[in-house]
Parts: structure tokens; C-alpha cells; sequence
């Protein structure tokens, strides 16, 4: 079962909607910059409704910035903290901690789309010179987790899904301006961490299904949602 009707939601859906063995949580809140009390308030209200009457085990959507980077302090990594203490009161749930999640959205406040617009636009930005950030599709997510969520006896109660390595933020501004044949307006500011993961399980998953997260998978998911001549043909948005 899926609740939600996000990007998450949608990618899942196809293996998971009409399953009565997970309850696929996927309604949290949208901009992780975000600071307003009453989107945090719904969301909470929401998972504790669910966990309270889901029929089966419920998977809750978290992020990889609670524990590595320069996020985790943010209202939005503390409000994540609080939900997952309340995931794991409940028997045989499981948080999937997930990175920066790229698909087909329209929503401005993922990073590659606020990127993208400032580099469209040309519009001045800045860029941290020492952040690092993981980039992964939204379709390799809703794979690699299917894998993991096949055996719920031997699935771990908080796994990571990310890519193989994180990548600086200007390496992901060069590829997104190479992606878009177009460079970016911008100021690097001496600001930022790295952002280690240890992704080993959802690494191994990957592996098995013939998703290759190493070298040259940064490129290659930006280019899959963001070439120009594809973007408007081939995209169906989701809100």
C-alpha cells in the first residue's frame, strides 16, 4: 500500500500499491529547507495515524543528512529525528535513509531543479565550495529497495540508499551545466562538509539488479531527467 502521491509515491507504486506485505509511507514533508511548524505538524499527525492502523509493516522515508554533511542541524534534519524515534517504537518498521533524490518533478525546491532554473535563468546563486551531496535516481531507489524489502526477516531496520560516492557540489554544478550546454551564474562561498555514506547494503542490492552507482553515475542521472531536447517530451511531472 501506498500512501503519498509525490515522487516517491509514484515510483514505488508499480511494485507496491496493490501489496498488503509494506505500508510504503511516502508523504513528508517536500522542502528540506523548509522550516514551517505546520508542515512538520502534518506529517507527524499523519504517521502516527498510520502506525497506529497500517495492517502490515511500514517503510518511512528519511535522509541521509541526519547523520553526515553540513544539514544535520537544520529544522527540517531535527524534525526527521523525531519522526524516526516514533518509526521505531513500532515493531518491524524500516526507515530507508535516502540522499538527494532526482525524477520527474516539478517540484522547485529539490536541488538539481533549483539548479537547473538558476543555470536556465541566469540568475546569480551561490554554491558552497566544500559541500558535498549524493545523487541518486528516484527509479534506482524504488529497485534497489523492492530488492531489499523481498526478504523482511533479514532486511535492517535503517538502511541507506545512496550512491556509491558523494559528490562535491561543484562537480554536480559542472555536470548539470554540461547536461544543459549552458554555464551557471554563480559565486563560490568557502562554506560546506563532505557527506560520507556508508551505503554498502543498497551498493550490494544494486549490484544484483545490474544498477551500476559507481563512476560516471552522476552524469548519467542528471542527463536521463535534464537534456533539453528531452525534458519536455519525455517528462510526465508530478506533483
Amino acid at each position: 500500500m501506498i500512501v503519498g502521491r509525490g515522487l516517491l509515491a509514484s515510483a514505488f507504486a508499480p511494485a507496491f500499491e496493490g501489496s498488503s506485505d509494506w505500508v510504503i509511507f511516502a508523504s513528508g514533508v517536500s522542502n528540506s529547507g523548509g522550516n514551517d511548524p505546520g508542515e512538520f505538524l502534518r506529517e507527524e499527525s499523519l504517521l502516527e495515524s498510520w502506525l497506529k492502523k497500517a495492517q502490515a509493516p511500514l517503510v518511512y522515508f528519511s535522509s541521509c543528512g541526519l547523520v553526515n554533511g553540513d544539514t544535520v542541524d537544520t529544522p527540517y534534519m531535527c524534525h526527521k529525528r523525531r519522526m524516526e524515534s516514533l518509526v521505531m517504537t513500532m515493531e518491524g518498521t524500516v526507515i530507508l535513509r535516502l540522499p538527494q533524490v532526482v525524477g520527474a518533478t516539478d517540484n522547485p525546491h529539490t536541488l538539481m531543479n533549483y539548479l537547473r532554473n538558476k543555470i536556465v535563468s541566469g540568475e546569480h546563486f551561490d554554491v558552497w565550495q566544500f559541500a558535498e551531496r549524493n545523487i541518486i535516481d528516484v527509479d534506482d531507489v524504488a529497485a534497489i529497495a523492492e530488492e531489499l524489502l523481498r526478504a523482511p526477516a533479514a532486511v535492517e531496520r535503517v538502511i541507506n540508499i545512496a550512491a556509491e560516492k558523494s559528490s562535491p557540489m561543484t562537480n554536480i554544478v559542472h555536470a548539470l551545466e554540461d547536461v544543459l550546454g549552458k554555464q551557471g551564474n554563480y559565486s563560490l562561498v568557502p562554506r560546506g562538509k563532505a557527506m560520507p555514506l556508508d551505503s554498502r547494503g543498497a551498493s550490494a542490492a544494486a549490484r544484483r539488479l545490474g544498477i551500476d552507482l559507481g563512476d560516471g553515475y552522476l552524469k548519467r542521472t542528471i542527463a536521463k531527467y535534464y537534456v533539453p531536447s528531452t525534458v519536455v517530451e519525455n517528462m510526465r511531472y508530478v506533483r
